[in-house]
């Protein structure tokens, strides 16, 4: 009698992008649009640059007093990406 390891695709996807390879890609793209969605409106337009990279987030950033702002909460912001990103792979963020 066979076993049916019944999963959605979507499931399936998920874990073959989050593995291998195409890791490094799908975690900038996912950094990317958690930036954009979770943000907010005010900041975005901020944003010049950002990327991602073995663990850490580098933002290029054109207004020094939200850069200094966003450095004190590194932590917090770390912490978020985290959670949303569903693993513990953001160590660090480079802001600039």
């Amino acid at each position: 009698m066979k076993k049916h390891n019944d999963q959605p695709i979507q499931d399936v996807l998920y874990k073959m992008m989050r593995q291998g390879p195409l890791k490094k890609g799908f975690y900038d793209s996912q950094v990317k649009k958690i930036w954009t969605e979770k943000i907010g409106k005010l900041i975005q337009p901020q944003t010049v640059k950002i990327f991602f990279n073995s663990g850490t987030i580098y933002l290029t950033l054109n207004s020094a007093p939200l850069r200094n702002e966003l450095l004190m909460g590194k932590d917090k912001l770390i912490e978020s990406f985290n959670k949303e990103l569903g693993d513990d792979v953001v160590k660090n963020i480079v802001l600039r």
